[in-house]
Order: C-alpha cells, then structure tokens, then sequence
C-alpha cells in the first residue's frame, strides 16, 4: 500500500479490531506483524502433525459483544462452545466437579460445607453489581489524570461518572472500593469458609500475578475476570472453532474486506520521529513506509523503549515506563494425546463432564504462598498451580479421530532464573514437573503423551513479544488500571508524541482478547483525523 493513512505496529487481536474500525471510517490501513501469521498471542498453530491447538490465549470470555457485532464476526466464521464446567480433583481422592446445574453444583459444594453455595452466591451477586458498573466504562477512554486542563467533555463525563457511582448503594460502592484495594484472600474468606471452594475464586485471581493472597490489590485480577459477557452469559467462558485463531482470523477477514493491507513477517525497527511528530516506521529489513499516524498494538515499554529513539521523548517519562510492571509467572504448554485423562477419583477414559470444562490441579493457600516465594528467589515452584482444558472436546478439527489436545497454564515461575540457570536448560524440567503433577491425578495421563510443546516465560517473550511473559501487557496493580494504563500522558491512547497513538492490552481497559484497547483507540484515532 502506497501512503497509508495509518501503520498499525502488531497485527495482535487488538490491531486487526482497529483496523477493521479504521477501514470502516474508509482510512488506508497497513498492518505489520512480525510473526509469519496475524494473532499475536490470539492464534492457532499445528505443533504436532495433525495436532493443532492454541498456542497462548487458550479460552475467551472478555470478547466485547459490540466488537463481535460490528466486526460481524459470526458471519466471518467465529463459532463459540460455551464453557461450563469445571473439575477439581484433591490429593486425598475426593473431587468437585461443577456443571452448570444449579443443584447438582449445589451438592457438590455441600461436600466441602453446608454454607458455601449460599456464600457464593453472596460473592458472585457482589461481583456482578460491580462489573455492570464497570462495562459501560470498558468502551471508551478513562478520564485523564494528567497532560494539562480538563476540557469540558471530561469534566461532564467525570460527573456524570461520580453521580453514578453516588446512586449505586452504599454495600456495593463500598465492595467496589474493597476489590480495588483489598486482599483477595480476606474478600473471598469473608464470603467462603471451606478453603476447596475459596480456591475456586483465588486461584483465578493469582493469573498473572506472582503475589502472595493477602497482599493488598490482588482482588483486581478476580475482577477484571468477572466483566465477561460472552456466549450469551456473563462470566461466561468459551471455547473458539479452530482455537483462539479463530477469532484473529475473521478479524483480519474483516479488515480486509474494509480496505485494509495486512504484511506478515514484516517487523518493525523503529517509529520514525521528526519534529516532534510521527514521520512513518522502518522495517527490520530497511523499508521505510511514511505516514503521518502510526498505532503501536505492542506491549508500551517495547514501544517506547524499543521502537522510538530517547531524544524524542521526556527522560522522566522514559524512566516511568522503565518500571511498568510486566511479569506474569506464566508456563504454557500444549499436548499432543493419544486418549483422555483418566482421573483416579472419577474413573473413565471415555468422555465425561470432567473432561469438558476446566480441569485444576491446586495447591493449598500456603502452597501458594510457598510458590510465590519460590518465584521470588528465582526457583522453580515445588508444586505448580494448574489449569488445563482440552478444547478437542468441544472441537473435533484440532486433532486425528480418538485423539485429543490440551492446554495447560500453569503457575508461578519466575522470569530470571536463580544461580544463572538459563530458561533454556531448564524449560524441560519444569515441563515435566507439571506432567508427573498431573500424573498422580491422571495415572495414564504421562504415557498418554503424544508430543508436548513448553513456553516458559522467557520463550512467551521472545516468541509473542510479550515482555516478561506477560499476556496482559502490563499487571493489573490498582496503579496500572484506568487512567494510569500506562501512563497517565498515554491513557487515553494517545501519546506525548504527536501522531502515535497506543491500542494494545498496555492500555484501558487491560489485558485478555476483548478487543476493546483497539476498538476504543480506533475512535480516537478517527476523531483526531
């Protein structure tokens, strides 16, 4: 494409929603990603022949109804398999399994306490008030904190914000206020007693973030998780056709058809500067394209960091994005089976309700104290907490007949490696510490094996470009959210430099395949040409 209007950097999920939005308003689009397919952290690859799964997002849940619809993504092929249940195996042989029946859920909490289930209740009903308060504010830019005077639109939308916020009643603006700043551990044991059940909701809130469960903040992530509205249902989770790629593809598909050039293994170098202004982008190879509006898609230290030369920016704000908080303690892997888990505590190889849904290996609170700990000595953790899924349930395309595919996310790991050890030497044993893990739940699982692929978190980095592991782009610290995402000069994706514009998970409202950070940047970008 000759001069285009625009130059998204990244062809994640979040780009290709711009561009599609972009195109739409008739703008010539180019989109540059620097893998050899669109998707970013969004997409499906064969790692086995005949085996194809998804390589880091792996279930969706935030995808914004709105994206989907003004996208048409269902008409471009996206195909979504509800979620709905979840196994819990223990190591003393008992297990929970939840199937989306509300009375056979109910007793299988009442293995574990006679209170839980009214108490989740209580917790999910608080959650639910909070994220109908929440999503409206998901679809645009927060109000800026920074970068001058207040026009008149943002002192309107500030109070008209605060009159809502007035109106909601008082327990729930004081629960709001609670899951900003308090400990997920003290929340969730306000509302649980049995900690089986407790684990449910604090294991979810640990993804991403290597710290300790009565740490002041951890509630966000439980939150942020919470805002779902997918599937029809809210909270919902679900599987895509054709792995997380599904949804990258009827993107690109749809950008597409709006006008818009999409170059693959095309990495960029550099954002080009001059005056104070976006001139256009260099390639790794030496191409220069020119443009007057560049969007950068990636995570915002490798932006400002690593794309864009320091004489063109403030020291200060160099030095404030030199400690954006990107770490998540994340290990991904996928499998390659030849039959189903066969769980001691639920015994059967043929397919069951156990095998359907999320399927977690916990350790107890303490345990994952310890890990977290582990993680801060730059050790392996003893005993990993694990999630799996195996998506093939659902989807019969992703593997030969008979056959199956897994996910696992597994957790907590830390990014440096204690005594200089090298990801690189140690990736196989972490690797097999969750496959023996599973294995005394799973006694066939081991030999089940067909082929396996390890991401640590350092592989997730140089693979994905997600620094420091990070699929969020940046954790979700109660300084890190809203306005502060990920600056409080860049929050409303635009940047002090005149012509780039932010869309990635980096900014508001944060990380998981939303498409909104592209949506709501794409808006901007129209608006400001």
């Amino acid at each position: 494409m000759d001069h285009p209007d625009v130059v998204i950097v990244g062809g994640g999920h979040n780009g290709l929603t711009a561009a599609c939005y972009l195109g739409e308003a008739g703008k010539k689009v180019l989109v540059l990603e620097r893998r050899p397919l669109v998707g970013g952290a969004a997409v499906t690859e064969e790692f086995h022949p005949g085996y194809r799964n998804s390589m880091c997002s792996y279930v969706v849940s935030l995808l914004h109804p709105k994206v989907v619809a003004d996208l048409e993504l269902e008409d471009r092929g996206l195909v979504l398999y509800p979620v709905s249940r979840s196994f819990y195996p223990k190591p003393d042989g008992r297990y929970l399994l939840q199937t989306g029946d509300d009375e056979h859920d109910r007793r299988e909490i009442g293995k574990f306490s006679n209170r839980d289930w009214e108490g989740m209740q209580r917790l999910e009903k608080v959650l639910d008030d909070i994220a109908d308060f929440l999503r409206p504010m998901m679809l645009k830019a927060p109000i800026p904190v920074a970068g001058g005077a207040l026009g008149m639109a943002e002192v309107l939308s500030a109070g008209r914000l605060g009159l809502k916020f007035r109106a909601l009643p008082p327990e729930t603006r004081y629960r709001m206020i609670q899951f900003f700043t308090g400990s997920v551990q003290q929340l969730v044991e306000r509302y649980i007693e049995s900690e089986t059940v407790q684990m449910l909701y604090l294991s979810s809130a640990t993804l991403g973030t290597p710290y300790s469960l009565d740490r002041a903040g951890t509630a966000i992530n439980l939150l942020h998780l919470s805002l779902g509205d997918i599937a029809g249902g809210r909270g919902q989770w679900a599987f895509v056709r054709g792995g997380m790629g599904g949804i990258s593809e009827a993107m690109a598909a749809c950008a597409r058809e709006r006008g818009a050039d999409i170059r693959t293994s095309a990495a960029v170098e550099e954002i080009l500067v001059s005056e104070g202004r976006v001139s256009g982008i260099r390639l790794e190879s030496g191409e220069e394209i020119t443009c007057r509006c560049v969007m950068s898609n990636c995570e915002p230290k490798r932006t400002f960091l690593g794309m864009i030369d320091s004489r063109h920016l403030d020291p200060e704000f160099r030095e404030d994005l030199a400690q954006w908080r990107t770490f998540s303690a994340s290990f991904r892997m996928n499998l390659a089976l030849r039959e189903l888990p066969d769980f001691a505590c639920l015994p059967g190889k043929a397919q069951g309700a156990q095998h359907e849904g999320f399927i977690s290996f916990k350790p107890s609170k303490a345990g994952i104290d310890d890990a977290v700990e582990a993680v801060r000595k730059g050790n392996l953790p003893r005993e990993p907490l694990i999630t799996m899924v195996i998506p093939s349930t659902a989807d019969d395309s992703l593997a030969p007949p008979g056959h199956h595919v897994a996910c696992i996310h597994s957790q907590h790991y830390p990014y440096t490696l204690s005594g200089g050890r090298s990801w690189d030497d140690c990736r196989d044993e972490a690797a097999d510490t969750i496959i023996e893990t599973i294995g005394r739940y799973a006694p066939n699982l081991p030999g089940a094996v067909v082929a396996r692929q390890a991401y640590s978190p350092l592989d997730l980095e140089r693979e994905f470009g997600l620094t420091g592991g990070d699929a969020y782009h940046g954790r979700l610290d109660i300084d890190q959210v809203f306005a502060m995402r990920p600056h409080p000069k860049c929050s409303g994706y635009r940047t002090p430099i005149a012509g780039l514009y932010l869309c990635g998970a980096g900014t508001h409202p944060g990380g998981g395949v939303s498409g909104l950070p592209g949506h709501n940047a794409a808006q901007v970008v129209i608006n400001d040409t």
